[in-house]
């Protein structure tokens, strides 16, 4: 892990090369955003402990940020701080995306490993993601679930 990938220091565009895709990521999403996963099986019914998340994102085709957690009794992750856009961007009209996607991938023995796609990350904004984890009775191998945050019409 990078030594400057800390949670509110800033990385000026100085300090950014074009063959590091890591800091290029970090200059344009200088924010942080917190993500806690809520993992429950039985359609909700009751928490599944020692789930494995891994939150993922693509930077180039041959790099990409990782971070693991693993829920505890209850289900729930300790929050992760991810990069986000600064929430500045959101204040005026045409500037673009105003949040990080990720992807996710949650595991647990005995469930179907289930994955997130397009996971948005806010500035500022702490997000519980709930995760209903199916039975693996050796029928299905994955699921996948694609968040879609678009912009509304007005």
């Amino acid at each position: 892990m990078y030594p400057y990938f800390q949670k509110n220091t800033p990385l000026h565009a100085a300090e950014t090369a074009a063959d590091d895709p890591i800091r290029t990521f970090l200059s344009q999403n200088p924010a942080f955003g917190t993500l806690i996963f809520q993992v429950t099986g039985g359609q909700g019914a009751f928490p599944v402990p020692n789930a494995t998340i891994l939150l993922t994102k693509q930077l180039n085709d041959q790099q990409s940020l990782s971070f693991t957690v693993v829920t505890d009794e209850s289900g729930k992750t300790a929050p992760v701080s991810l990069p986000a856009p600064s929430r500045e961007l959101s204040q005026r009209p045409g500037n673009g995306i105003v949040f990080a996607t990720y992807q996710a991938e949650i595991s647990a023995p005995n469930y179907v490993t289930t994955e997130i796609r397009d996971l948005p990350v806010f500035d500022g904004i702490t997000t519980i993601q709930p995760v209903s984890l199916s039975p693996d009775f050796g029928q299905k191998t994955r699921e996948v679930e694609e968040i879609e945050d678009k912009e509304p019409d007005l």
